[in-house]
């Protein structure tokens, strides 16, 4: 067996990911919608931004679970960058900061 198998993490990423997300399909369609949104209009989009604007449309981030690494799908690139969590569930934790691909 070897420890180190790029594919086989892989693999396995994207098994636990639709295991996350099955379920919350319609939740998770919404929060991707928003957040392709946001990064049409800023450049740039955060879990935060989304978080934030599924709460004034009356949703729960926080109910997507381990689906919310789902949300930046392959329509989305990582900038590089990385900014603290504003949101006090988050601890201060860094979050990527998102475009469109």
């Amino acid at each position: 067996m070897n420890l180190f198998d790029a594919n086989e993490a892989e693999r396995r990423k994207r098994i636990g990911m639709m295991l996350a997300a099955d379920g919350k399909v319609h939740l998770l369609d919404s929060a991707r919608g928003f957040a392709a949104a946001i990064a049409t209009v800023k450049g740039e989009v955060t879990s935060d931004d989304v978080a934030a604007i599924m709460a004034v449309n009356g949703l729960d981030y926080a109910e997507l679970g381990n689906a919310a690494g789902s949300v930046f799908d392959g329509r989305f690139a990582w900038t590089g960058r990385v900014v603290p969590s504003a949101r006090p569930s988050s601890h201060g934790r860094l979050i990527r900061v998102w475009s469109l691909a």
